[in-house]
């Protein structure tokens, strides 16, 4: 039991690192808005690497939680795969642990559609007609 809570710490922490990566992201993404409405292509070339970082981030918590799931048990792989892949606004935890971790996830969900909306607004005006997004109205 020691060492499932300890995991759940874990866990918990690699969650939490994931939400700081995904606040960075948002926060150079309005910075890059900033730098592209002033033309300003250095500023916009070192936001775009930065960023970049910071999404990295993002993707190292996710593999390093999967990646417990190798030593795992077939319970603690289920409850991971859990964790990870439903969806936080119907579930609750069973634990205060995984109850944070869901509260993390919800708080990580609403910045990712933020920043999806942020993103495709700066997508469609930089690339207009080629945008990644497709070419509809602004």
């Amino acid at each position: 039991m020691a060492q499932s809570e300890l995991d759940m710490r874990k866990i918990l922490i690699l969650f939490q690192r994931r939400y700081n990566a995904i606040c960075g992201v948002s926060r150079l993404t309005n910075e890059l808005a900033d730098a592209l409405a002033r033309n300003d292509e250095v500023s916009v070339t070192m936001v775009l690497g930065m960023r970049a970082d910071e999404m990295a981030r993002f993707d190292d918590c996710t593999e390093e939680i999967w990646r417990m799931c190798k030593h795992g048990s077939c319970e603690t792989v289920q409850k991971i795969r859990r964790l990870i892949t439903s969806k936080p606004d119907r579930d609750t935890g069973e634990s205060p642990e995984e109850e944070k971790i869901y509260e993390i996830r919800r708080k990580t969900q609403t910045v990712i559609d933020q920043l999806r909306l942020t993103d495709e607004r700066l997508n469609r005006k930089v690339t207009g007609e080629k945008s990644y997004y497709g070419a509809v109205a602004r």
